[in-house]
């Protein structure tokens, strides 16, 4: 599963709530095999420190964020997630989860990515010290740390650069966490079933997402407190609760945490308070009627941009049909019991995706298109 969803991260005090994430935490695809570490250990430290936010008022409407550079931040977020999990897959003695965490930014994320950042000349460093990392997870290599560092501090680097001036924005801050979490929602949905964390890959990407947002959100805690003290205390709260949930990082089969509703209950708070404090604007939650008529809406737009001979356009649309679409009700149809319906339909959408770039013929990608369009058909059974 690539990316997107939901969840997340009591009254204390600040330094205290800064003090116990430094203690507690640090750090989606193929799962390996466990090579039978400890069921679990505690998270690692941050590592990097995040930099702070300048004060600004936030009893006003927050200033808009530039969208595009919002989604491309938070694909990169993902990836500092996964760096995140790999690191902590090494610390719990398991390198099979550390190397298949190592590989997801560039199996999962690189081509959403690569386009943007090559034409702000920030591809090609990014992509090396993703590789270095990789390569020396996978030599199991003494000194992997260094090539960590690396890797992470050029992906905030690269955020930073990517966000410009709205790095410093509280709204912009907010929204990245708001994303993070959605992502956690999301992983964690696919991961637990029946009480069990089924999908051991899945636990650990939601871990490494949320604690990218824990990171993250120091930064604006003190605009957050301005804007709104009792969101402010309602986000400690939450946060605490998910700070139990993934206090641990899990490499063995076993009982989940929590259940997906506890996670999507506090991470529902923590973006709801975020968007009340900051005022920024939300939307309403959409049913699964509508995101199946968006999906559709998508490809159908793909095609048509295939037909006019713009290849990257139809590919990026038939990216957003399942990043944007799918991907957000995986977890219910999951929760169905519907886990092998999903990857059915996860592999359609990468063949159409693939088809795109490969080249196919317009009838086959039609052809592709209608199979995937009666699957959401079934899918949308389910969930009604």
């Amino acid at each position: 599963m690539l990316r997107a969803g939901q969840c997340l991260l009591r009254p204390v005090t600040h330094s205290i709530v800064a003090a116990v994430l430094v203690l507690l935490l640090s750090s989606c695809g193929g799962e390996p095999s466990p090579s039978g570490s400890p069921v679990d250990t505690p998270a690692a430290a941050p590592s990097t420190p995040a930099a702070s936010v300048a004060p600004s008022p936030a009893t006003t409407p927050a200033a808009a964020v530039d969208e595009e550079a919002l989604e491309l931040v938070s694909a990169l977020a993902q990836i500092w997630g996964h760096l995140e999990a790999s690191a902590a897959s090494i610390e719990a003695g398991d390198w099979a989860y550390a190397e298949a965490h190592a590989g997801h930014p560039v199996a999962e994320y690189w081509e959403q990515v690569e386009g943007p950042l090559d034409e702000q000349g920030l591809a090609q460093p990014l992509r090396e010290a993703l590789d270095r990392y990789l390569q020396a997870v996978e030599s199991q290599a003494s000194d992997y740390q260094q090539a960590l560092q690396a890797a992470v501090s050029r992906t905030r680097e690269t955020m930073e650069t990517v966000a410009g001036d709205d790095w410093n924005n509280p709204a912009f801050r907010a929204e990245l966490i708001r994303h993070l979490l959605e992502s956690v929602e999301h992983e964690y949905s696919e991961a637990v079933q029946d009480g069990q964390l089924a999908e051991l890959v899945e636990y650990q990407d939601a871990w490494g997402f949320f604690t990218v947002a824990r990171q993250l959100y120091p930064d604006i805690a003190q605009q957050v407190q301005t804007g709104s003290s009792e969101a402010a205390e309602e986000i400690e709260h939450e946060l605490a609760e998910l700070d139990r949930i993934f206090g641990s990082f899990i490499v063995q089969p076993g009982q989940a945490p929590a259940s997906p509703e506890e996670v999507d209950e506090a991470v529902g708070e923590v973006r709801a308070e975020l968007a009340k404090a900051l005022q920024l604007a939300t939307a309403e939650p959409k049913g699964p009627a509508e995101t199946v008529a968006e999906i559709k809406e998508m490809m159908r737009q793909a095609l048509d941009a295939y037909a006019r001979g713009e290849q990257d356009e139809a590919y990026d649309l038939a990216a957003d049909a399942y990043l944007e679409g799918f991907e957000t009700i995986e977890g219910d149809l999951i929760q169905r019991g519907e886990r092998e319906f999903v990857e059915e339909v996860e592999i359609q959408f990468k063949e159409l995706r693939d088809g795109i770039r490969e080249g196919r013929s317009q009838e086959e990608l039609q052809a592709l298109v209608d199979e995937i369009s009666g699957k959401l058909d079934q899918a949308l059974e389910v969930l009604q």
